[in-house]
């Protein structure tokens, strides 16, 4: 994925000048508050009239496996969390929330990004920025979402969307729940997992649908990945050719077959390159 675009950073340092970049940044910011009064105030913007300056309020790398858990969010529910932008004079800012930006990018959704302002100075902003980033929670894994939406859906008092927003599932996974629920009856309760559950009511493996076992896979999938990014969090994808030995050495004689299962995941644009 291409590094994130800023407006400020692609500017050149004044000839002389060699401050440290942010520093510059920062200071520019400074200016540019002291100078004009803030006219933003809507609570949506466009990508486009949002400024990135991951270089000054980007704490942390940037992890593709959460950008791709907050796209499907944005996929099943329109929008995720407010990002929080500094109003400068006329331009917005982003303090807080680059991988949902990025998300949002992914899934193709940037006429209508929800925001809420910082009410400080650029040099607060910065701060909140770094107590943002250090406060973010572990995020729950896809079983784990799917064991609490289970979990809501036996309790009975919640709708299918509340329980969908309340934890990640999308609204058409609630409602397979709600069927399982019916089908196991009183005995539904036994079941403490989504997964037990769906074995419990549908049978055997081989009584599982095509659709049930590619969900299956999928679940599994997202598990490990999500142990993989608690693990090595961006050094796999930092560090592609050591990565690559390391797997190589983990699969062995079996390289191979991993190889060619990864290819069904290379655009076809791609592939030539792969």
């Amino acid at each position: 994925m291409e590094a994130i675009a800023t407006k400020a950073t692609q500017e050149a340092t004044p000839a002389g000048e060699n401050l440290f970049e942010p520093a510059r940044l920062l200071a520019e910011l400074a200016s540019e508050t002291a100078g004009e009064a803030p006219h933003l105030t809507s609570g949506e913007l466009a990508l486009a009239d949002i400024t990135l300056m991951p270089v000054l309020f980007q704490p942390r790398g940037i992890s593709e496996k959460h950008i791709g858990d907050l796209a499907r969010a944005i996929q099943n529910f329109g929008q995720v969390e407010p990002v929080t932008v500094l109003a400068v004079g006329r331009k917005a800012v982003l303090v807080d929330g680059h991988h949902r930006i990025e998300a949002y990018k992914k899934a193709g959704k940037t006429d209508c990004i929800p925001v809420r302002y910082f009410k400080g100075t650029p040099e607060e902003a910065v701060l909140e920025a770094g107590q943002a980033n250090s406060k973010v929670k572990l995020p729950m894994t896809p079983a784990e979402r799917q064991n609490y939406a289970w979990r809501l859906v036996l309790i009975g008092q919640f709708s299918k969307a509340k329980i969908a927003e309340a934890t990640g599932v999308s609204a058409a996974q609630v409602a397979n729940m709600r069927v399982v629920l019916r089908k196991l009856g009183e005995a539904a309760v036994e079941h403490g997992s989504w997964l037990q559950a769906r074995f419990a009511a549908k049978g055997p493996r081989d009584a599982f649908s095509e659709d049930d076992l590619e969900q299956w896979k999928q679940d599994k999938a997202d598990e490990m990945a999500d142990r993989l990014a608690r693990t090595f969090a961006t050094a796999l994808l930092d560090n592609p050719e050591i990565t690559a030995m390391a797997l190589a050495s983990y699969f062995g004689r079996r390289l191979p077959e991993v190889v060619a299962e990864l290819r069904t995941f290379v655009p076809e644009d791609d592939d030539d390159d792969f």
